[in-house]
C-alpha cells in the first residue's frame, strides 16, 4: 500500500480538491469495499471461511445484524481466497425479495459458461423453461474439474421469505456435502441465528460453519480509520479518534461516513490533521445524509406533546448502555446512564413506559423486547439507528463531550497512535 506524502506549505487549492476527492474513493459507506489493502480486522472470520474452501462439502453461513460488514467480507474474500493452490471461480448474487428456488440457481448459472463446440454458452440458457432441482445443482458442480475451486455467495439471503425456497437451498447444501463436491456456498444474511435462514436438515449443521459477523472492536475501527488516513498521507488527533470510535458504536458503515466526512472537513480547513472540530463538522453532515426511513423513525420514537417529557433522553441512554455480545441491555443499564446524563436519579418504574412504547409500531419499534417480566432486556431493532440516535444527542446538547469522555478507556498507545 503506497503511503502519500504531502506537507500543507506545498500544497495548492487544486492539491486540496484532489485530496478531497479522494475521500470519496477511500471511504465507501454506501457499497462494499473492493480492495484487499483497504479491508480491516475480522481476522477470525476470514480464517474460518479459508478453512471452508479447503474441504470438500464445507460450506458456511455469514450472519449477524445489518452494517457489520458481511457484504464487504465476501467481497474481499475472493483476493484472500486466490491465495489458494486450486483456480477459484468466485460467483456472488444476491437474492432479492420474491425469490424463489429457480430464480436463485438461474442468477449462479448466468454467471457460469460451458463450452459446446466451438460456441461458449452461459449455463443458464440450457435451462430456459425448466424446471431445477437440487439434484441439478448437484450434477452440474460435479462437473468441475477437482483443479478448479467454485466459491458460490448468496448474498441479501434474509430477503428470502418462501420457505420452500429455503428448504430447497439446504437440500442442495446437503447434497453438495454428502457428495463431497468441491464447490462453496456462503449464505449471508441479516439474523440472528443460523436456523433463522437455513431451513430443513438438522443434519446440515456438519456441514456448514456458522460464522457470525459481530460489531467492530475499538482497534478494528481504528485500523479502517488508519489504514485510508496513512495512505492519503493524513492524521488523526487521539481525541477525534475516540470521538469516531464512541459514535460509530461499533459499525464500519457509520466508520466510513464519519472518516468521510472528517477527512474532507480537514481538507477544507486545509489541514493534514484531523481533529476533533472536523469530527464535530462530520457529525452534522452525517445526519444531513442519513437514511430518510431512520430519520423518521427516530422522529416518531421520540415525538411527545408534553414539553417535559423524557423519550429523547431515555432513547439516548438505550444506545449509550452497557450490552451483552448480542448488542441487548437491560433497564438498570438505561438508569446508570440516565444519571450520568441528567444529574437525577431515575427508577426503571419512572422510565419503564418509555422503553416498551419503543417496542411498539407507534413509536417506530425503534426496539426489540426479549425475555419475560422483571428480566426483559432490549436491543435496537436495526443497528444502524444506534449511532444515529448518538448523532442527534449530541447535535442537540444531550448529551456533551464531557458524556462522552466518560464513556472513554483508559488510553493505550497502540490503539490511539496514528
Amino acid at each position: 500500500m503506497s503511503v502519500a506524502l504531502r506537507s500543507e506549505s506545498s500544497m495548492g487549492d487544486d492539491d486540496w480538491k484532489a485530496l478531497r476527492y479522494e475521500a470519496e474513493i477511500l471511504f465507501t459507506p454506501g457499497t462494499s469495499i473492493k480492495e484487499q489493502d483497504l479491508f480491516a480486522g475480522r481476522s477470525e472470520q476470514i480464517q474460518k471461511l479459508t478453512q471452508r474452501i479447503r474441504l470438500a462439502g464445507s460450506h458456511a453461513v455469514i450472519y449477524g445484524e445489518r452494517g457489520v460488514g458481511k457484504s464487504s467480507l465476501v467481497s474481499i474474500f475472493k483476493y484472500v481466497a486466490d491465495q489458494s493452490p486450486n483456480a477459484i471461480h468466485y460467483i456472488r448474487i444476491a437474492a432479492t425479495e420474491g425469490d424463489v428456488f429457480r430464480d436463485i440457481i438461474m442468477k449462479i448459472f448466468k454467471r457460469m459458461t460451458v463450452i459446446d463446440g466451438e460456441d461458449k454458452k452461459r449455463l443458464a440458457d440450457y435451462y430456459e423453461g425448466r424446471e431445477i432441482s437440487p439434484d441439478d445443482v448437484l450434477l452440474e458442480f460435479q462437473n468441475f474439474s477437482m483443479a478448479s475451486t467454485p466459491i458460490i455467495v448468496i448474498d441479501e439471503f434474509d430477503r428470502i421469505t418462501d420457505y420452500p425456497t429455503k428448504v430447497k437451498i439446504s437440500d442442495t447444501i446437503k447434497l453438495l456435502s454428502d457428495e463431497a463436491v468441491k464447490a462453496t456456498f456462503f449464505i449471508v444474511g441479516v439474523s440472528d441465528a443460523v436456523e433463522d435462514l437455513l431451513k430443513g436438515h438438522e443434519s446440515i449443521g456438519r456441514a456448514i460453519s456458522e460464522v457470525e459477523m459481530p460489531r467492530m472492536s475499538d482497534s478494528e475501527i481504528t485500523d479502517i480509520l488508519s489504514l485510508r488516513l496513512q495512505r492519503a498521507g493524513m492524521k488523526i488527533t487521539s481525541d477525534a479518534l475516540w470521538d469516531c470510535i464512541f459514535i460509530t458504536k461499533g459499525l464500519p458503515h457509520y466508520a466510513h461516513l464519519i472518516g468521510l466526512h472528517a477527512m474532507q472537513s480537514a481538507c477544507d480547513r486545509k489541514s493534514l490533521q484531523i481533529t476533533e472540530t472536523d469530527v464535530t463538522e462530520a457529525t452534522e453532515r452525517a445526519l444531513l445524509e442519513a437514511n430518510h426511513s431512520i430519520k423518521e423513525a427516530y422522529q416518531r420514537a421520540v415525538y411527545s406533546e408534553r414539553r417535559d417529557n423524557i423519550f429523547r433522553e431515555v432513547l439516548t441512554c438505550c444506545a449509550l448502555a452497557k450490552k451483552d455480545p448480542l448488542g441487548r441491555f437491560n433497564a438498570k443499564a438505561v438508569a446508570a446512564k440516565l444519571k450520568e446524563i441528567t444529574g437525577q436519579e431515575y427508577d426503571v418504574p419512572a422510565f419503564s413506559y418509555h422503553l416498551n412504547e419503543f417496542c411498539e409500531d407507534g413509536r417506530s419499534k425503534i426496539l426489540q423486547k426479549y425475555g419475560q417480566t422483571r428480566k426483559f432486556t432490549f436491543r435496537f431493532t436495526e443497528a444502524l439507528m444506534e449511532p444515529y440516535v448518538l448523532l442527534e444527542a449530541l447535535r442537540q446538547s444531550v448529551i456533551k463531550k464531557v458524556d462522552v469522555r466518560k464513556s472513554q478507556p483508559q488510553r493505550q498507545s497502540d490503539l490511539f497512535s496514528i
